[in-house]
């Protein structure tokens, strides 16, 4: 066969060939292409993030006079912020051409219950450090603007009680464990803590009288009991002593009281929420429910404001102490 014949040859099977590679029907064998997954860090990111999409969904729908929304309106922007917005596959999709039903306004304490679940989920199993903090941050927002949609409006008999985060598998209350990683020190810092509260507590005490004078004292014995069980874990030496510094201003009156009740709560929560935030995973749900508890009682004295609570629970505290002259670099 000439030269001239061959070109012709390989010119007509190309051009008999060029309809079937065209519309796929041959294959020319080639490298197949690498499968991308998302790594887990970002799955876990994204999990978080769309439920907080979630809850901002419902916290819009909300009335603007609950305490509920308003809480987590307090602290969505900067959660949002930090964890990133949720994920869109086809941002730039066409909507549909089709009808769709009438949308309707999304439950707020569904919503909130569900976000709770992922972001305590999230915060024991994440094998991402940042999104571990990140979720313990949204776990405590959450389970607040649940508690505050409980005793929003309501005659809500104020009781003391050890509470812990309203989780679908919520253990019991106020229970410190047997064994933990977290360092003595800071087992001794809770207990200390704790033991401060009991004394403002049975300070409060002697100058109320009835059920106030009573509630005051079941506090303090809440406060007292988990305090002995924190030192005890702890070990060491004992900074806990009976009585404490206390200005009598902070007692004259019920005003002045109530602030140092939410005061004493305030020092306790967030000493639980800073621990949960840099701890193991075996330990952040116990120290969480420490927060929660007092923060939630916080909620239930006089005078309390959302503006009280930080935006970032843990972080917050964890971000004031770095930037304290006095920390250590």
């Amino acid at each position: 066969m000439t030269r001239d014949r061959r070109r012709a040859h390989a010119l007509l099977t190309l051009l008999t060939l060029a309809p079937l590679l065209l519309a796929g029907c041959i294959r020319v064998d080639s490298a197949p292409e690498p499968t991308r997954s998302a790594s887990a860090a970002v799955t876990e990111r994204d999990a978080l993030a769309t439920s907080l999409a979630e809850v901002q969904n419902a916290v819009d729908a909300a009335s603007e006079d609950s305490l509920a929304a308003n809480l987590e309106r307090h602290s969505l922007e900067a959660l949002v912020a930090g964890v990133g917005p949720e994920y869109v596959a086809y941002p730039a999709a066409e909507p549909s051409a089709s009808p769709s039903p009438e949308a309707t306004s999304p439950d707020l304490v569904a919503t909130l219950t569900a976000a709770l679940d992922t972001s305590v989920d999230l915060a024991q199993s994440a094998t991402d450090g940042d999104v571990r903090a990140w979720a313990t941050t949204a776990s405590l927002v959450h389970g607040l603007a649940l508690w505050a949609e409980q005793i929003d409006g309501a005659v809500y008999a104020q009781v003391p009680a050890a509470r812990a985060l309203p989780t679908s598998d919520a253990p019991d209350a106020g229970t410190v464990p047997s064994s933990t990683a977290v360092a003595s020190d800071q087992l001794a810092e809770l207990a200390l803590r704790h033991d401060q509260a009991r004394y403002v507590y049975e300070l409060i005490a002697t100058r109320e009288s009835g059920a106030d004078r009573a509630n005051a004292l079941a506090r303090a014995a809440i406060h007292e009991e988990r305090s002995d069980a924190l030192q005890a874990l702890a070990g060491g030496a004992d900074a806990r002593t009976e009585v404490y510094s206390t200005l009598a201003t902070s007692v004259e009156d019920a005003a002045s009281r109530a602030a140092t009740a939410r005061a004493a709560e305030d020092a306790v929560a967030s000493a639980y929420a800073a621990d949960a935030i840099e701890a193991g995973s075996s330990d952040v749900r116990w120290l969480m429910d420490g927060a929660y508890d007092a923060y939630a009682a916080a909620m239930l004295v006089d005078g309390w404001t959302v503006w009280e609570l930080p935006d970032l629970p843990g972080l917050t505290q964890i971000a004031t102490t770095s930037a304290s002259p006095t920390a250590e670099g």
